[in-house]
């Protein structure tokens, strides 16, 4: 393995400085560092395909950049790749992380598919590519053929990054990662609620049947769902990032006499946050959207999202939610889900990181989920 800081000051030396991109845990080291790092840039995108376009526009300023990201999010990134980088010939160095690697033991389900074709993608959007280095002494090697095709060719080129290549790195304990612009003329909602993600979703669970449709987010917010209560009305997203409220938008369109929960993630919410104004412009009052916002990626490592400078709340309701509130109890919450009122809703709760430990993965499979989730939805009717 590597030490992430070795790779990013000799990167530094070839002219990188700046970094952009979304977090994965393969990724954890290098983020760590650059956090602590008063030399580096890192600038966290909402999503993969905006990373992309924030390189270019380092490029178009006469620096060079590095993109980081997940290989599940690579899809994310075709379009900026092929009709950005490629169209107006952009030269960028792109991290991708392998999850999924067909070589080592079963990864999670939703990275099989990525897993196998990661290298065939970039092959076809003609990204030339090659492996991260794992030793510290190849690291000077990989950088100078990466700078070969990035500053001597105008090609970007991609390192494919292997579970295990990176040493872990611990960011210290007085290091800031609060946004450097911190600077809003808006209303700003309280974080003060002291709320658990683990009570939310206890009384979300005890305040609603099975009648009820709860769609929850990818990452913690799913597997701590399970946890309290595996019910067939339950959808436990694992991949596609952002994807739930457009999950429940579809729903609620077409079960219009069904209740759609979706419990959302601050993270989450800003990589497809142009989804609500579609919701929004359906406006079913069927749905309600709630979201948890602990102003972390907390699933790969706790890294900052940049929702402590945004207003969920004054967002919603400019786009059209019927209904909003903000920083509710527990016990406003279950009065909530026993109103026979409808009205496309949007409720935020500020939440505290943290989780129980050993928390359990679904022993279901995702192809199970969907299955019984779609069988339990027709009994219904």
């Amino acid at each position: 393995m590597i030490d992430s800081e070795l790779f990013i000051q000799e990167a530094k030396s070839y002219g990188f400085s700046t970094y952009a991109g979304v977090p994965c845990s393969f990724l954890k080291s290098f983020i760590n560092y650059i956090n602590d790092s008063s030399e580096i840039d890192y600038i966290p995108a909402a999503n993969e395909g905006d990373a992309i376009a924030i390189a270019a526009g380092v490029y178009f300023g006469g620096k060079y950049s590095v993109v980081m990201l997940q290989n599940s999010g690579l899809g994310n990134a075709v379009n900026p790749i092929t009709s950005l980088l490629q169209t107006f010939e952009i030269p960028i160095l792109i991290v991708v992380t392998l999850r999924g690697d067909p070589s080592v033991s079963p990864d999670e389900p939703q990275h099989r598919l990525m897993g196998e074709i990661t290298t065939d993608l970039l092959d076809l959007m003609k990204i030339p590519w090659s492996w991260f280095p794992t030793e510290n002494s190849n690291i000077k090697q990989t950088l100078e053929t990466v700078t070969s095709s990035i500053m001597g060719r105008g090609i970007s080129h991609a390192l494919v990054m292997k579970k295990g290549s990176v040493n872990p790195y611990q960011i210290g304990s007085d290091s800031d990662q609060t946004p450097k612009n911190k600077k809003t003329n808006h209303h700003s909602p309280s974080r003060s609620s002291g709320l658990k993600r683990e009570k939310v979703l206890r009384t979300i669970v005890d305040s609603t049947g099975n009648s009820d449709l709860i769609i929850a987010t990818t990452g913690y917010t799913g597997r701590e769902l399970y946890s309290i209560a595996d019910r067939p009305n339950h959808f436990y997203m694992v991949g596609s990032m952002g994807c739930a409220v457009s999950i429940g938008l579809g729903l609620a369109k077409i079960k219009t006499k069904a209740r759609v929960i979706v419990v959302d993630g601050d993270g989450a919410l800003l990589m497809r946050l142009g989804a609500i104004t579609s919701l929004c412009h359906v406006n079913p009052d069927n749905l309600t959207h709630i979201l948890l916002d602990n102003n972390e990626y907390e699933s790969t490592g706790s890294q900052k999202t940049v929702s402590n400078i945004i207003d969920f709340p004054q967002i919603a309701s400019a786009s059209g939610y019927s209904h909003v509130v903000e920083n509710v109890s527990l016990s406003d919450l279950g009065k909530h889900f026993s109103s026979q009122e409808n009205k496309l809703s949007f409720i935020y709760i500020p939440i505290e990181p943290g989780l129980e430990n050993n928390l359990p993965r679904p022993t279901v499979t995702p192809p199970q989920v969907a299955s019984r989730f779609r069988a339990h939805i027709q009994e219904l009717d």
